[in-house]
């Protein structure tokens, strides 16, 4: 299986093509772009949300050990009567439960309402990667898609938020 090479996007030397990469380098909410785009039909499915190893990409990014537990958060954004994007979000344990944020009630709502409301929480720089196939729900696998990852941090909060645009997302201008 192929791993990731996450690199900052602005650096990236075979960026994909527009409007691609503008989705991929956007830094404001993707959930309210997606909303934008959708013209309001807009929609979190939860896959799964629990406590499992970090991947090795993720714990180098969280400078962490592999295979620490982390909270984990995979979901489906829906848009446009559609599955758009796959999201995972991972967490290590100890952050989180000093960050104040309780997670693990958010339920449907984006994880990105209660990011980017906090004005306080910064976000690295934004790093691209094609994306596992492996690595996606097996109802939207498909190999060569782009995603993208970046970290949200304040104080201890360290969490890592990773997107990856399926198949026909976004649509050709």
């Amino acid at each position: 299986m192929t791993v990731p090479e996450w690199l900052p996007a602005q650096q990236h030397p075979h960026p994909p093509a527009d409007p691609l990469f503008d989705w991929l380098c956007g830094e404001g909410s993707l959930t309210r772009r997606l909303i934008e785009a959708g013209h309001d039909d807009f929609r979190v499915e939860v896959l799964q949300q629990s406590v499992q190893p970090a991947r090795h990409d993720e714990a180098l990014a969280l400078n962490i050990e592999p295979g620490e537990n982390v909270w984990c958060r995979e979901v489906l954004l829906h848009t446009a009567g559609a599955p758009r994007v796959f999201a995972r979000s991972v967490a290590p344990l100890a952050s989180l439960a000093d960050s104040g944020l309780d997670l693990d009630t958010l339920g449907p709502r984006s994880l990105g309402e209660v990011l980017f409301a906090d004005a306080r929480i910064e976000r690295s720089v934004i790093e691209i990667s094609r994306y596992p196939a492996a690595w996606l729900p097996s109802s939207c696998s498909h190999t060569g898609l782009w995603g993208r990852r970046s970290q949200f941090s304040h104080a201890s909060l360290r969490l890592l938020v990773c997107e990856v645009f399926l198949d026909g997302w976004p649509p050709a201008d």
